[in-house]
C-alpha cells in the first residue's frame, strides 16, 4: 500500500476513534496508554459494574482497547453477543480468529456482567 494512502487510512482510523470518545496518554515515550474518554452526564447516572471492559455491552472502540481484538475481531464479538450473550469467557472462543493464546491474553481484562432484564445490544 503506497504511503499516502496508509496516512489517510490512518488518519481515518484515528479520527473515527476520537469520535467514539477514545483517548491516548502517553505516560512514557516507549508505552502509549488508550483510555475510554469519560463518560456523559447520562452515562455518568449509571454505575459500572465493574471497570473492566464489558464484552457483552462494549462499543468499538472500547472492544479496541483489549490487546490483539482490533476492529475485524471488535465487529466480530458484538455480532457473536447478539446471537447470544457471552456467559463465560471461555464462551468468546465461538468468535472466528479468537482461540485460547488470544482469550488468555484478555481474560483478566474482560468482564461478561450483563443485565438479565435488559436485551443485549
Amino acid at each position: 500500500m503506497p504511503t499516502r494512502q496508509r496516512v489517510v487510512l490512518l488518519i481515518l482510523v484515528l479520527l473515527s476513534l476520537l469520535q467514539q470518545g477514545v483517548r491516548w496518554k502517553l505516560s512514557s515515550p516507549e508505552a502509549a496508554v488508550v483510555q475510554a474518554a469519560e463518560p456523559t452526564a447520562a452515562a455518568q447516572t449509571e454505575e459500572p459494574h465493574c471497570l473492566l471492559v464489558h464484552v457483552n455491552t462494549a462499543g468499538m472502540a472500547e472492544l479496541q482497547t483489549l490487546p490483539g481484538i482490533g476492529p475485524v475481531y471488535a465487529e466480530r464479538i458484538i455480532a457473536a453477543r447478539k446471537e447470544e450473550p457471552f456467559r463465560e469467557k471461555h464462551d468468546l472462543l465461538r468468535v472466528s480468529g479468537i482461540g485460547e493464546k488470544r482469550l488468555a491474553r484478555i481474560a483478566d481484562l474482560i468482564c461478561l456482567y450483563y443485565d438479565e432484564d435488559e436485551q443485549i445490544k
